[in-house]
């Protein structure tokens, strides 16, 4: 039996055809047609359902001409903020505690029409008493069976990063950071923007300066510690490119700060691609937390979305 998955997020949309039996994937398309930047370009009288529903079947279209395949009557699960206010139709978020097994998502089946010949199963997110997402929870269903998850923190690195933290395979709580976000608006918006310059953090020089970002993380307040960047060209003469690694490390050390009272039973296991992750687990290391954090391959957490669309499919299509 084939699926197709979808992870739609607010500013990627990311569809792949997957051969359910072995989890093979057939092909994969992604694009930066999001939530966010569909929803821009939405009519204000057009109904966001069909809206979005035409856009994916455009999508399935190119996926059917790429792979001459026949593709009508399978069914698609998309998890992501299409469950949004902004999406093709908003769902109640499922609550805490949340088993990581996935019988506790949220989702709703939209039946397949002659417009529209694919049953679609759209999946909500996930709610505490002051924080949401949309989309990590299945990827977390997706990497159920890559850990023991009996007291851990997940963490996936990103735009506003994720801290999951699951006992006896629960999620008790969980929170955001903008992480991502904030590093990219300090070095393209701000002041800070005329004394970095974006650079690969590969060579020595480069961790070195990441790793004294980590390590001002520990000691200042982050108002004060971003001003240091300027400081760092005018009365240290350090090169723009350091510098971006330094405020690298500094946004990244902001973030895993939180941490430093983890019990040392607690596991610290890293979702994310293989730069990020690297990256995390050298912060964490300034953190005396590297023997307790794991990695999860890159390519495994590419394709996280999907694993947690296979796990809960037997119930989706047997109810």
């Amino acid at each position: 039996m084939k699926i197709l998955s979808c992870d739609w997020g607010t500013s990627n949309f990311r569809l792949y055809l997957i051969e359910s039996e072995n989890g093979a994937c057939l092909h994969q398309l992604s694009t930066n047609d999001g939530i966010g930047p569909l929803m821009a370009k939405k009519d204000k009288e057009e109904a966001a359902l069909g809206y979005f529903l035409n856009h994916l079947k455009a999508q399935i279209a190119i996926i059917v001409q790429s792979t001459s395949t026949n593709l009508q009557g399978i069914p698609v699960l998309i998890s992501g903020m299409a469950s949004s206010s902004i999406g093709m139709k908003e769902l109640a978020y499922a609550k805490l505690p949340f088993r990581i097994s996935g019988e506790d998502l949220v989702w709703e089946k939209i039946p397949s029409t002659i417009n529209m010949p694919h049953d679609i199963y759209l999946l909500s997110g996930l709610a505490s008493e002051n924080d949401v997402m949309r989309g990590e929870e299945t990827q977390l269903v997706g990497m159920q069976n890559q850990f023991s998850f009996n007291q851990s923190v997940f963490l996936l690195p990103g735009t506003h990063s994720k801290h999951i933290y699951i006992e006896n395979k629960k999620v008790t709580q969980f929170s955001t950071f903008m992480t991502g976000e904030l590093f990219h608006i300090s070095a393209t918006h701000s002041i800070l923007s005329h004394t970095v310059q974006a650079s690969a953090i590969e060579h020595a020089d480069a961790m070195a300066a990441f790793k004294n970002g980590v390590h001002l993380a520990k000691e200042k307040n982050y108002l004060e510690a971003l001003f240091k960047v300027r400081t760092n060209t005018l009365l240290q003469g350090l090169a723009p490119q350091l510098n971006y690694c330094f405020l690298s490390g500094l946004h990244i050390g902001y973030e895993l700060k939180t941490l430093i009272h983890l019990p040392r039973a607690c596991q610290i296991i890293i979702c994310g691609g293989a730069q990020l992750s690297l990256l995390y687990r050298v912060a964490l290391d300034q953190f005396d937390l590297q023997n307790q954090s794991d990695v999860i391959p890159a390519a495994t957490a590419s394709m996280a979305t999907v694993f947690g669309h296979l796990a809960i499919l037997p119930a989706l299509i047997a109810d």
